[in-house]
């Protein structure tokens, strides 16, 4: 299963759920790519938050290789699911999506929204991450099926 995370810049959430998902892989043996990216531009070529780097590598991913990239339309073609981490960028993402694929779009937490921690402290970065590791657990738990 191939999965693209989505958040708006790709520093703080994003990232974290994708190093969440590649360990859980990794760890299960399962198959598949795992990226993630921004709706937006800004921060293009960026590594990830120094919050976001700090808190995985307390949990032992390392997010320093991490470059920051907006979605292409390529990327509703290669990945199965695209996870949006708020409604606003799920919003986003099905207004660029080809038709074909808005079926591809979800949030990660169901109905719950993982809220962007950026302009808080490491605190929020920790309970981000907490939230995260939940969500995809639970993505892995139910077989990815859509709830």
């Amino acid at each position: 299963m191939n999965l693209l995370f989505v958040c708006l810049g790709n520093i703080c959430r994003s990232p974290m759920a994708a190093g969440i998902m590649q360990r859980i892989y990794e760890i299960e043996k399962l198959n598949g790519t795992i990226d993630s990216c921004g709706t937006m531009d800004w921060n293009a070529g960026n590594c990830a938050d120094p919050r976001a780097i700090a808190v995985a590598r307390s949990h032992g991913i390392d997010l320093s290789a991490h470059r920051a990239r907006q979605i292409t339309i390529a990327d509703f073609e290669t990945f199965d699911i695209i996870y949006a981490m708020d409604n606003a960028n799920a919003i986003s993402l099905r207004k660029i999506a080809p038709s074909r694929h808005k079926h591809k779009i979800r949030l990660i937490g169901g109905a719950d929204e993982v809220i962007d921690p950026y302009h808080s402290n490491e605190s929020a970065f920790r309970e981000t991450y907490r939230m995260l590791d939940e969500y995809c657990r639970n993505e892995v738990r139910k077989g990815f099926k859509s709830r």
